[in-house]
């Protein structure tokens, strides 16, 4: 009989729970370009609805981490996506009865979502192998680009015809396909190896082998030594760059196809995509690369995590460049946008999976913190587009918003650069002043800490 690695579903089903919530969120930017028509809704009115998520986001970002120890990743993730995606559901009613009944529903996803990625950063300590670590975070997150080049294209195509009044069986479909997956979550995927009934002893062995050692007890969390320490700034700071300018991209890059580049709704939702299906090569590249050179150990894990970042965060910097050179030039400008996402996919590798590498123990924690500042970039880039472009959706506004990102970039890389750490720091592993208990009657394997 085929025996299926469960490390493996895991890491699909993480996936296509990524994938899930990014393709509603770029196809909620693609439906925006049909609704503003419909509802007469002005860049700063749009600017609003868009942002609106991560007013909520941002809220529950350290709570999830924090309640990954109460609930367990498993239900945090899933029941994240589920609250997500039922609400998608009630989008065309609620921008019937007003842009504030809109407004609201969006807050209440942000909610939702927001406890969704510190807790699978906490599953992934508790599941990834690690010199699979970079593969297996680089696999889950490629739901990102890929939600996107599915939903991208699905959604230019609804917008254009009338099947369920157009754009809004967008939110009908990928709605719907979210409230399936968690049916399946919930079947498929345990808290731990220790907690799955169907683990071979083999796999369960390879995993506890090669991962740094958890405590299964609780301990607490030293909030004074990780604000005080200077390499989870530097991821705090990278994580933030990253945000702004790809949360820009995602929800505005429809908008910016339309009123500058002028390609018509169906071909914007293809071409919306093509950008998400360069990063998702490159991340798969990328961490398989950052793996291998982590087993070879040829550079130390701090190295490659900067190296990776480099190239992630400088690359897309010098691209969009290259677009405010480029006098408008349809082909030219799609190509580049393309280029700057195959580069950022790199650091996927960088700093994303930092978190796992300074402690094993308050990943969840740490995802929580960083991600909590990163999404106000949710909040910011979308305003000041919207406040950039609100005298008109001309070149010169577009180029000032891209110079601003190239900035952005650099900063953050820079920073990363210099004060970043992937070493276990000595605030990451919790005191072992009483045996680690396992979960459940299997045996517990249990190495020395030699990474």
């Amino acid at each position: 009989m085929c025996y299926i690695p469960k490390r493996c579903i895991f890491t699909a089903m993480a996936f296509f729970g990524c994938l899930v919530m990014y393709s509603t969120r770029v196809s909620l930017s693609i439906a925006m370009v049909a609704m503003g028509i419909k509802y007469n809704w002005d860049p700063k009115t749009q600017g609003i609805i868009l942002s609106s998520f991560y007013y909520g986001y941002v809220v529950t970002q350290l709570p999830g981490g924090i309640l990954c120890d109460r609930f367990g990743a498993k239900w945090l993730f899933g029941g994240g996506v589920l609250v997500t995606t039922f609400l998608y559901l009630l989008i065309p009613l609620a921008a019937n009865w007003s842009v504030l009944a809109f407004t609201i529903i969006r807050i209440l996803e942000g909610l939702g979502e927001g406890l969704a990625f510190p807790a699978i950063t906490h599953a992934i300590s508790n599941w990834a192998p690690r010199f699979e670590r970079s593969r297996i975070s680089s696999v889950i997150c490629m739901g990102v680009p890929i939600g996107n080049i599915i939903g991208s294209p699905i959604s230019g195509f609804l917008s254009s015809t009338d099947f369920i009044g157009g754009w809004p069986s967008i939110f009908y479909l990928f709605g719907s396909f979210g409230c399936a997956w968690f049916l399946l979550w919930c079947i498929l995927v345990y808290e731990t190896p220790e907690d799955h009934p169907r683990i071979s002893k083999e796999e369960l062995l390879y995993i506890q082998q090669n991962k740094d050692e958890k405590l299964q007890t609780k301990a607490p969390i030293p909030w004074k030594k990780i604000f005080s320490s200077l390499p989870v700034w530097a991821v705090i700071i990278a994580h933030f760059g990253q945000n702004y300018a790809f949360l820009m991209f995602l929800t505005l890059m429809p908008t910016y196809f339309k009123t500058i580049l002028h390609f018509d709704i169906k071909t914007n939702g293809v071409l919306s995509a093509m950008p998400y299906a360069a990063l998702a090569i490159s991340m798969a590249l990328a961490s398989y690369l950052a793996d291998r050179l982590r087993k070879w150990n040829k550079m130390s894990i701090s190295t490659i995590r900067k190296t990776a970042n480099s190239i992630g965060l400088v690359g897309p910097a010098l691209c969009c460049i290259g677009i405010v050179a480029s006098s408008c030039q349809r082909e030219l400008i799609v190509g580049l946008l393309c280029l700057a996402m195959f580069l950022n996919g790199f650091a996927f590798s960088g700093f994303n999976v930092t978190h796992v590498d300074m402690s094993a123990d308050f990943s969840g924690v740490l995802y929580g913190i960083t991600n909590t500042v990163a999404n106000t970039a949710g909040i910011l880039s979308p305003t000041i587009v919207g406040f950039l472009t609100a005298s008109g959706e001309t070149v010169e506004n577009w180029n000032t918003v891209f110079c601003i990102t190239c900035a952005v970039y650099m900063m953050c890389a820079l920073f990363y650069a210099f004060f970043a750490s992937a070493e276990v720091q000595p605030w990451g592993l919790a005191k072992r002043d009483t045996p680690a208990v396992s979960k459940s009657e299997k045996p517990l394997f249990v190495e020395a800490n030699n990474s």
